[in-house]
């Protein structure tokens, strides 16, 4: 009896320990399952989806089989590795930062501009950063940093005068006359002054008071569109400032025919017909009423040739400038 009960007791004490070591085992896998994370890796343009146990990313890309050379950097996309997380490699590569007129040539890691920037010492206040801050460096990239500055300045600055423009009914349509020339005055202004390297950029106006007020330019500006000639009063479209001569009948066509087949006679004129259409009525001053109904090869642009009766009246004309009126019809 005593033999039997050893050999049970024995053989229950094995049986506890097989159960113990099986669920020792089970816990032992069933946590290792649970510690294992699934994480993705970013490298040389790739994705990979791994699974490990590592907490260390230099761990988890050596057993991918992922080496890092000196200069290479790494970022996670959360504080730790957990599953989810992003390890992204960044290769070094060659670039240039220009600094307050040195040139730095290192090969860097660093995922953004401006984490290169201050590898070289670049301070992180007041300073444009080209291309941007956030930029990913490439190989060759030439960084440009620029020192930012600014300062407010009194500066004293011209009022500019305004031009007010008057009709006037006793002025001829097309005069105008300075009635009152204008003025400037004087500003006082706060200007905020900025600079890029000790090189100004751009001037601000905060605020600005005026300290001697600007003066008005007034033109007189003519509304009148009636000249007064021997026929009477008559209204005009346009009046023009002209180079006139006189010619006689005959010095056009033996026959004394204009352009336009017509006979030419006092009160017939030739004009350009791109300034003034054939067939208008003008008023010349000092001639009187007249026909455009001819054309000359030396009439071009603002030039008029008034036909005379006499060679006398001709000579005596000469050459001058005068004042045509454009005729309405």
């Amino acid at each position: 009896m005593r033999d039997e009960k050893a050999v049970l007791a024995k053989y229950g004490q094995k049986k506890v320990a097989l159960i113990v070591a099986l669920l020792l085992a089970s816990l032992l896998a069933t946590g290792f399952v649970w510690a294992q994370k699934k994480v993705q890796i970013l490298a040389d343009g790739q994705f990979y989806t791994v699974k490990t146990m590592y907490k260390n990313p230099h761990k988890i890309l050596q057993k991918a089989g992922i080496a890092l050379g000196p200069e290479d950097e790494i970022r996670l996309s959360t504080t730790g590795v957990e599953t989810g997380t992003v390890i992204e490699v960044f290769r070094a590569v060659p670039v240039t930062v220009n600094f307050q007129g040195k040139t730095f040539t290192l090969l860097t890691g660093k995922p953004t501009v401006r984490e290169v920037a201050s590898q070289v010492g670049v301070p992180e206040d007041k300073i444009k950063l080209t291309p941007g801050e956030d930029a990913r460096p490439v190989a060759g990239m030439n960084i440009r940093a620029v020192v930012l500055t600014e300062k407010i300045e009194e500066q004293e600055v011209p009022d500019l005068y305004q031009v007010v423009r008057q009709p006037d009914p006793t002025l001829e349509k097309g005069v105008e006359e300075i009635a009152q020339p204008g003025e400037n005055g004087i500003k006082k202004a706060t200007v905020r002054v900025r600079f890029e390297d000790g090189a100004k950029v751009s001037a601000d106006v905060l605020s600005e008071i005026v300290a001697v007020s600007s003066k008005p330019q007034i033109i007189r500006v003519g509304t009148r569109d009636t000249v007064d000639t021997s026929r009477g009063t008559m209204h005009f479209r346009d009046v023009r400032h002209m180079e006139a001569t006189a010619y006689l009948p005959t010095d056009g066509s033996p026959q004394g025919l204009t352009a336009t087949g017509i006979a030419a006679r006092r009160g017939i004129v030739a004009v350009d017909p791109d300034v003034i259409p054939l067939g208008t009525r003008v008023y010349v001053p000092g001639y009187g009423m007249g026909l455009a109904a001819d054309v000359g090869g030396a009439i071009v642009g603002d030039k008029i040739d008034l036909c005379v009766e006499s060679s006398r009246e001709a000579w005596q004309f000469g050459r001058r400038i005068v004042k045509v009126y454009i005729l309405a019809e």
